[in-house]
């Protein structure tokens, strides 16, 4: 009986080990995307003891990543895998739904935890829009496939940082982007 038992321990062990096995089907443009920001917030955080060479390297990375977005994506992104992290309508104007979707700096399955360890893209789409209907029927957690452009204001792309509350002064921690969403997929 002991032994049944511990074979049975065993074999729930390896189902758990393999279930935790992430598999990135991300399309290149978009994993690529995110190993440039991850790979500038890495470069940044090494420096935090050393303020004037992190905010070199966080105003460098910044203008790397939106360099990025302009010349190698040229303000596009189609078919990008995201995890909806916040979805309701514009409390100012009901006509509008606004969304807020997350992609995993780092490895691994997009959960709560991750949501401030993520690339945030949001939109504000118009009952009039053709994407509308779909975000309508997305809910927090659900997996979406994303198309759509990065918002330029005068021609240039704006960075926040979607955790306010954070201790970090690193906007690549966790960097929003503004988006219209032209077309949404449940997956």
């Amino acid at each position: 009986m002991r032994n049944i038992l511990i074979a049975l321990l065993f074999v729930i062990s390896l189902t758990g080990c393999m279930e935790g096995k992430y598999t990135d089907n991300r399309p290149a443009e978009q994993a690529r995307f995110i190993s440039i920001v991850r790979e500038w917030r890495n470069t940044v955080n090494t420096a935090e003891k050393n303020e004037g060479l992190r905010r070199q390297l966080l105003e460098n990375g910044v203008d790397s990543v939106k360099a990025h977005i302009k010349d190698s994506l040229q303000l596009q992104f189609k078919a990008w895998e995201a995890r909806v992290l916040d979805i309701a309508p514009d409390p100012a104007e009901p006509d509008y739904i606004v969304a807020s979707f997350g992609m995993n700096l780092d490895t691994g399955h997009m959960t709560e935890n991750t949501r401030y360890q993520s690339v945030v893209f949001t939109s504000r789409t118009s009952n009039s829009q053709p994407a509308y209907a779909a975000l309508k029927s997305l809910t927090v957690g659900d997996i979406a496939r994303i198309d759509g452009k990065f918002k330029t204001l005068q021609k240039t792309i704006n960075v926040d940082s979607y955790n306010d509350l954070s201790k970090s002064k690193n906007v690549l921690d966790n960097p929003e982007f503004r988006v219209d969403i032209k077309k949404v997929e449940k997956l």
